[in-house]
């Protein structure tokens, strides 16, 4: 992104009116702005992340930006060091904003939201340094709910708050019988792609069933739409498995894949995966009166929708330019550009109208800093698990 004029007169003051209430004392109690030395308050401190952050500048850079700006006279390394507790602050602006686009309480409507993660690496590093689990609201196309953690950080339901009535779509990597039995137990929904190796299901008398076997008696084209059941822990659920066939033989790209998949792990390609490449398998809970099983395949398809975001996020915000190795400093970065994209999205996207009293699935549903509750998952936070 190219540097940007954080002061141009109206900009400025109409972001700052898109903050939380209680963003300045929560500066203060969260350890980001102690002692108003050289950065004398949230504003400019603010304005300093963003430079660092969504304008990209290297920490010297930052350091000049902000003597031109009038905001401190400071070394690179007194830029850091304010930074680098900046983190917490700026992932409280972040959770209440969350809060304040997503009605967690609101049941007279079926809000959507779409889960995935993508991943950001440290300059230098190979493979994967950090992983930004997002949740976006399909109705308002929004950012719903975010979590930062480490590389060990795996996809699942349980780092998102769920809201009654709400629909959690995702892809195969959220396919755990934990993370949708969470779900449900929230009063949640699931449309989730099936991940037949590692979700054992049942039929009614508790006999196991095999997904690919009823998915077989399905011609090209054709939509399977079955009842059957999964345990988690000493609960058992209900779901529905329903399935499209895409082609009578394996395609060929997706059998390279596999085959290259199996070479890296020295075995042979299993001969269920290539007949699985067949077809799409998805599980819901949601009743079939409700959601025939054709519009639930419709339904799944819009998962592409994160993926957009993610693309926008990254080549407008340069979500992937880290540059920080530091946690604490990289967290700062981090959050910062997800600040940014919400706040954007606040200043250009109106307000939506207020739903009507329908289960409509195109619908979607300022406080001082709160203490966490351990029963319910943050709805955005930074950690390097």
């Amino acid at each position: 992104m190219e540097t940007t004029d954080l002061s141009v007169a109206g900009v400025w003051e109409r972001l700052l009116a898109c903050l939380p209430k209680g963003y300045v004392e929560g500066a203060k109690t969260l350890g980001a702005l102690v002692r108003p030395r050289k950065v004398r308050s949230a504003d400019d401190l603010l304005r300093l992340a963003m430079a660092y952050s969504t304008c990209d500048l290297p920490l010297r850079a930052t350091a000049g930006w902000a003597a031109l700006e009038g905001i401190a006279d400071m070394t690179s390394q007194a830029v850091l060091k304010r930074l680098s507790h900046a983190a917490p602050w700026l992932g409280w602006m972040v959770g209440r904003l969350l809060e304040e686009n997503v009605d967690l309480g609101r049941a007279t409507s079926r809000p959507v939201r779409v889960l995935d993660a993508t991943v950001v690496s440290e300059p230098g590093a190979v493979g994967t340094s950090w992983r930004i689990h997002v949740g976006l609201d399909l109705a308002k196309q929004t950012i719903g709910s975010v979590e930062i953690t480490g590389p060990s950080g795996g996809e699942r339901f349980g780092r998102h708050a769920i809201g009654p009535g709400e629909i959690l779509l995702a892809d195969a990597g959220y396919s755990h019988r934990a993370g949708v039995s969470y779900v449900l137990h929230a009063g949640g929904h699931v449309v989730v792609r099936a991940n037949w190796q590692s979700f054992p299901l049942e039929d009614a008398e508790g006999a196991t069933i095999d997904p690919l076997q009823w998915a077989e008696t399905l011609a090209v084209g054709g939509i399977g739409d079955w009842d059957a059941w999964f345990r988690s822990g000493s609960h058992r659920h209900q779901v529905r498995l329903v399935a499209v066939r895409l082609s009578a033989e394996p395609d060929q790209k997706k059998v390279v894949q596999i085959r290259k998949r199996a070479r890296k792990k020295n075995k042979t390609p299993d001969p269920r995966a290539l007949l699985a490449s067949c077809f799409v398998l998805v599980l819901t809970d949601l009743p079939r009166e409700e959601l025939p099983g054709d519009q639930v395949l419709d339904l799944y398809r819009l998962r592409w929708r994160v993926e957009t975001a993610f693309k926008r996020y990254k080549s407008v915000l340069h979500l992937d330019g880290l540059r920080a190795h530091r946690p604490d400093l990289v967290a700062t970065y981090l959050c910062t550009k997800l600040l940014t994209a919400i706040l954007l999205e606040r200043l250009e996207v109106p307000a939506p109208p207020e739903p009507e009293d329908s289960a409509s699935l195109a619908e979607a549903p300022g406080s001082s800093p709160p203490s966490a509750d351990p029963s319910t998952p943050p709805i955005a936070s930074c950690h390097r698990a």
